[in-house]
């Protein structure tokens, strides 16, 4: 409703330059007649008089401009259009600033899309009210043969000042009838800073349990500061909402500088339980142009929802600084300082905490256009609460990592040449037994060549030599990572293990074959390789179940065709060709979306797997028609009953100005672990402009662009 009025003072305001001859070349009007009245100072217009200004159009019946008493009048109808904007209405009196006015049967579509009808507006300077208005931006012939919703609304205060809008005795109607009903509620244009105010929210009904309401909150403290609270209140038979609930309360800050976010998270699981709470804290901030600094923090008192099974609250907190540094000493070196610690609140488990303040720097040199020099060092002190075996509760440790590198090409072959030379020293100390203690160090030479032999475009061999150097060898213990994997590209790494304590220690040569094969106008990716350990007792080895010197095949590979889209990364035994691992995804996407990821793993591919895992992910989604959309998604764990069991059942219902969504998920575990099987429905409706009844604060209500018009001054 402001739309109309301010496209339409801006209208009449041009209309009134035009007449006293002040227009530009840029002016158009076409007209029948026009009188002007020189010695009472009045202008009168035909009817049918047209006007143009730039790309705004405006057509009336007939007007009366009287300056010497400061009035405008225009009788029958007026009509206004800017490029997809299009007003209308009858019959306006007020003065000629058009600071005070009335006018009715007002008509507009704002962007092609917003319809505000109103009986009568009044404007009494920076205050305009309308009076029993219509508003939707729905297609007024649409689904139901009428709009899908719309507000009828008694009175709106417009305050242009403050780009607000107060509306009282308002109904909200679906297909033409009336369901709600809000004595007042009030919302802002784009000209606005953010307000505070509801955003959509939902409900959840707990199959066999009870249901909830989420009512999300939105509350802007500063231009760069907001809270967002997300309360979910739990209806039981008690009527008591403060007997179980959650509360989720995100803030964020976004400086100059870099973006903090708090995420606080509160829950009440059961009348007699105690309140948990969860504190996190992200935040990365620019210090100046050298030095980044990032943290992280965690404080909690809960009990865990994954599974696992603690019934107590485990309090803790894990606070984890960074400070990354550039050009420290040269332009092109890097230092990385970091301050990691987690610390029980309470005395569990205290010989498993830690604290680890850790320094990495790193340098690199280009020496010649095909040769670079990188320098890589790395020291860590982590310290322990308690000591017990295989874990200090003192380490100190110092890592380098000298490498050379270059590359070099002869005709169609490529060389990508390395040499490293690796150093690891540590100290243990154990404070319940210092017999233990111990100093070790290890140190490796690593020299490797990776070949590329460009036979034609379509395929290409390629043989990577790696020869690993043992100078001295120790018992380093392992606290970087204990992931271990097997696949295509992992075969050629120089380190097939991941972290930087345990070092493979085997020389091989790793031999493969990347091909691209065109069948029909359409590509298919083909990657091959396997490995051959001169000595097949290495560290690595042993973690993949390998007995032999030849490793099991790797192999990858992928095509598009048409709609249809599949990748496939699978092991294969060096002997029988059995399968290891299997990861397919295939997807789809023409009659509807398709989506599976299969992935299976026999007990025998890694040391630490003790039984064979078989898992299937699936998803689907079909618009029915233009107002419905169907999708199912599923996890499934094919080896134990299919539990863990996920499944989740969207139906979306949607037009150009709503949607509703009901969705279903069942959540099912046949374990002792802390998690409980689960079944949710939940209910979300969303307007446009109005989000939910209105509240919605954060959407452009009438304007697309802030200051796109003059707001009436």
């Amino acid at each position: 409703m402001n739309k109309f009025l301010i496209i339409f003072l801006i209208a009449v305001f041009f209309l009134r330059h035009v007449i006293i001859l002040k227009a530009n070349d840029d002016t158009y009007i076409n007209t029948s007649n026009i009188i002007y009245d020189e010695k009472n100072n009045i202008v009168e217009l035909a009817e049918n008089s047209k006007i143009n200004f730039n790309d705004t159009n405006i057509l009336v019946d007939r007007g009366i401009i009287d300056y010497n008493n400061d009035s405008i009048e225009i009788f029958g109808n007026f009509y206004l259009y800017q490029e997809f904007n299009i007003l209308s209405g009858k019959n306006l009196i007020g003065n000629t600033k058009l600071s005070n006015f009335t006018t009715s049967e007002v008509s507009y579509i704002y962007n092609n899309d917003l319809k505000i009808d109103s009986d009568r507006a009044v404007r009494s300077d920076e205050i305009v009210t309308f009076y029993n208005n219509f508003l939707t931006p729905c297609e007024l012939d649409g689904y139901f043969n009428c709009p899908t919703w719309s507000l009828r609304i008694d009175k709106t205060i417009y305050n242009i000042d403050k780009d607000k809008f107060d509306h009282f005795d308002s109904f909200l109607q679906i297909a033409d009838y009336k369901v709600f009903y809000l004595p007042y509620f009030s919302h802002y244009g784009s000209k606005a800073p953010r307000q505070k105010g509801f955003l959509t929210p939902s409900i959840e009904f707990n199959i066999g349990g009870d249901a909830g309401i989420i009512t999300p909150y939105y509350y802007p403290l500063r231009d760069e500061t907001e809270i967002l609270f997300k309360p979910k209140f739990i209806l039981d038979n008690n009527i008591n909402y403060f007997d179980k609930y959650t509360l989720n309360t995100n803030i964020n800050h976004k400086g100059p500088g870099g973006d903090i976010l708090i995420d606080i998270y509160n829950e009440k699981i059961n009348v007699d339980s105690k309140n948990y709470t969860s504190v996190r804290v992200n935040s990365k901030q620019i210090l100046n142009k050298q030095n980044i600094l990032s943290y992280e923090a965690l404080i909690t008192n809960s009990v865990s929802t994954t599974r696992s099974i603690n019934e107590n609250p485990n309090t803790f907190e894990d606070i984890f600084i960074r400070l990354d540094s550039y050009d420290i000493f040269d332009d092109s070196d890097y230092l990385r300082s970091e301050l990691s610690t987690v610390e029980a609140l309470d005395n569990t488990n205290s010989g498993l905490i830690p604290l680890a303040p850790s320094i990495r720097y790193s340098s690199q040199k280009l020496l010649m256009d095909d040769l670079t020099f990188t320098n890589d060092l790395k020291i860590l002190n982590l310290k322990r609460n308690e000591s017990s075996i295989g874990k200090p509760s003192n380490i100190f440790s110092l890592k380098t990592n000298n490498s050379l590198k270059s590359n070099s090409r002869n005709k169609n072959t490529v060389f990508y040449n390395k040499i490293n030379l690796i150093n690891n020293l540590g100290s243990y100390e154990y404070q319940h037994k210092p017999s233990l203690n111990d100093d070790v160090i290890e140190s490796n030479i690593l020299l490797s060549s990776d070949v590329f032999f460009n036979v034609n475009k379509n395929i290409v061999p390629r043989v990577k030599l790696i020869q690993n150097l043992n100078i001295l060898s120790d018992n380093i213990i392992n606290e970087d990572s204990k992931s271990i994997t097997f696949n295509y590209h992992n075969q050629y790494a120089d380190n097939r293990i991941y972290g930087s304590d345990l070092e493979d220690n085997s020389s091989r040569v790793v031999y493969g074959m990347e091909s691209k094969i065109d069948i029909y106008q359409k590509n298919i990716f083909f990657n091959i390789n396997q490995s051959y350990d001169f000595n097949k007792n290495n560290n690595y080895a042993k973690k993949i179940n390998q007995t032999s010197n030849f490793s099991d095949l790797a192999l990858e590979a992928k095509t598009n065709l048409n709609n249809i889209f599949f990748k496939i990364d699978s092991r294969l035994s060096n002997r029988e060709l059995e399968k290891k691992e299997m990861n397919y995804f295939f997807g789809y996407s023409n009659l509807f979306d398709l989506k599976l990821n299969y992935n299976e793993t026999d007990a025998k591919a890694f040391e630490s797997l003790s039984t064979d895992t078989q898992f299937l992910g699936a998803s689907i989604e079909k618009r029915l028609n233009e107002n419905v959309m169907l999708s199912v998604s599923s996890d499934l764990d094919l080896k134990n009953d299919y539990s863990p069991l996920s499944q989740t059942i969207k139906l979306s219902l949607f037009d150009e100005c709503s949607k509703l969504d009901i969705s279903y998920k069942d959540q099912r575990f046949n374990d002792n672990y802390n998690t409980k099987p689960s079944e949710t429905i939940n209910i979300s409706l969303s307007m446009d402009y109005l989000g939910f009844f209105g509240y919605e604060q954060k959407s452009n209500v009438f304007f697309e662009k802030t200051g796109e018009f003059n707001y009436g001054n």
